[in-house]
């Protein structure tokens, strides 16, 4: 018997419950007691599905005891951001603008899942329409950070992060247009992967841009992110952007061997790097290099080029996407999101097919440049750290952050590349909030992120660290799981 099940990573309670050791109810159980803890200090749910949850759970008991598994994720909870679509449900894809919209059909991925054996136990807060939210406006409530009710959570998809990090479930999915898995991932403190561009169907998720959306796992680990990525790659033929790349079987790449693996660190970075993540990114690079990386730094193809072209289809295409609801319901939405949505109609379309042309050059140039030298790019997940809440309550303060692009400056290039990047946790500034750095690797090695994220985690436990619930003063020192 586990004293608690909620320190258990996703693949170890998949395999206690395989062996007996766990039943799906007490993991169902275990989440909802600590849901019920959580989730009025941090509102990362917009819907718990409890009882659907526990009805799951018990049937998954009774086919264990009757000798039968429905896979790799049999019996064990998860929750998703709430732009997946669910036979009979209603998906808000966090704006009121969808109220009362039943969906016909279940997204692939929680079908694949579901498939896997897994169980839903809720649909998790999101950014309106997967856009930025002001602070204090978003339809669902702020999602707060739980390392510290203080500071921001950013990304859309921060109630995905914020859960797997407070473990109120054993994993999670969101999606990313321009890092929005990657970015609330390194917040607080947990492995989020954005996959190859069509390595993963997006047939039933709220479309935000079909040129640079993905959708991608969330976990304590890279060996939990490889499982539920093996779970819900592969081709759809309802997606037809889908790629039929052959899936590879992620968890049997991982090793805590380093040797040979060449990693490239960026000579110039795109944005100033505060000192404590940069501290934090040094300390990371040592990890690897002790353990038989082969560590180079080099120059890469300038990323404010290709952040400004990702701009330009996100803008147009959001514009499209949501075009007719904007004009219908415009006046259901918070009128941040509102500008941004009416922003894609000043783009010009010279502009908009430039950015589409150049895609496939840029992508060819970017890996001559650095995956003839090298396995993994190594760059910053979010370059400064963790802003707080009264920060990006300032206008000034926020829109300053906003020109400068310093929060997804890593991380949106590479959505309009289409190549895979994971976010890794490597550490805690003295304020004690999350630090990661971004592995980038080329397109569909999604097998290589996750066996340098692996091996690194061998060796380091910030990704066991645990968010003490607000109101308990504990040290870094304390958070950790046994």
């Amino acid at each position: 018997m586990v004293d608690d099940i909620t320190s258990l990573g996703l693949c170890e309670l998949a395999d206690a419950i395989r062996s007996r050791q766990v039943t799906s109810v007490q993991a169902v159980e275990a989440c909802l007691d600590r849901i019920s803890e959580w989730q009025p200090q941090i509102n990362a749910f917009i819907r718990v599905d409890g009882e659907e949850a526990m009805a799951a759970a018990l049937l998954a008991d009774r086919h264990v005891t009757e000798g039968r598994s429905t896979g790799p994720l049999h019996g064990v909870p998860l929750a998703h951001k709430d732009l997946f679509s669910r036979a009979g449900r209603e998906a808000t894809c966090g704006s009121r603008i969808f109220s009362g919209e039943i969906a016909r059909e279940t997204a692939t991925v929680l079908t694949r899942l579901e498939g896997a054996g897994a169980i839903q136990i809720g649909a998790l807060n999101m950014s309106e329409l997967a856009g930025f939210d002001a602070i204090g406006e978003e339809p669902f409530g702020t999602c707060h950070n739980p390392w510290s009710l203080r500071h921001f959570n950013p990304g859309s998809s921060y109630g995905s992060a914020a859960a797997v990090a407070a473990r109120l479930a054993f994993g999670a999915l969101g999606s990313c247009t321009g890092g929005s898995i990657r970015i609330p991932a390194a917040a607080c403190g947990v492995t989020g992967l954005k996959p190859t561009h069509g390595r993963v169907s997006r047939h039933g998720a709220m479309a935000r841009s079909w040129s640079l959306d993905a959708i991608g796992p969330m976990a304590r680990s890279a060996r939990d992110v490889a499982r539920l990525l093996e779970c819900i790659a592969g081709s759809d033929p309802r997606d037809p952007s889908c790629s039929d790349e052959p899936v590879e079987h992620y968890e049997r790449f991982l090793s805590p061997k380093l040797d040979n693996v060449r990693i490239a660190v960026q000579r110039n970075w795109w944005s100033d790097v505060h000192d404590d993540v940069a501290s934090a990114l040094d300390e990371c690079q040592k990890v690897l290099s002790d353990g038989g990386a082969q560590l180079s730094r080099i120059d890469i193809p300038d990323g404010h080029l290709l952040w400004d072209l990702a701009l330009a289809l996100s803008d147009c295409e959001t514009a499209t996407v949501f075009g007719r609801r904007l004009r219908e319901r415009g006046d259901q939405i918070t009128e941040q999101n509102r500008r941004q949505l009416q922003r894609g109609n000043l783009v010009p379309a010279p502009r908009y097919l430039e950015a589409l042309a150049l895609r496939g050059r840029y992508l060819r140039e970017f890996c001559e440049q650095v995956f003839s030298r090298a396995d993994v790019l190594m760059t910053p997940a979010l370059p400064i750290p963790v802003p707080t809440l009264d920060s990006m309550r300032d206008p000034q303060a926020a829109q300053v952050l906003s020109r400068s692009r310093v929060i997804n400056i890593y991380t949106r290039p590479f959505n309009y590349l289409g190549l895979p990047a994971l976010t890794l946790p490597c550490g805690f500034t003295p304020d004690g909030m999350p630090v990661a750095c971004q592995l980038v690797g080329r397109p569909f090695g999604e097998a290589s992120l996750l066996a340098v994220a692996h091996a690194y985690q061998h060796r380091t436990d910030w990704h066991l660290r645990v968010p003490p619930l607000p109101g308990r003063r504990q040290d870094n020192e304390n958070r950790r799981e046994v």
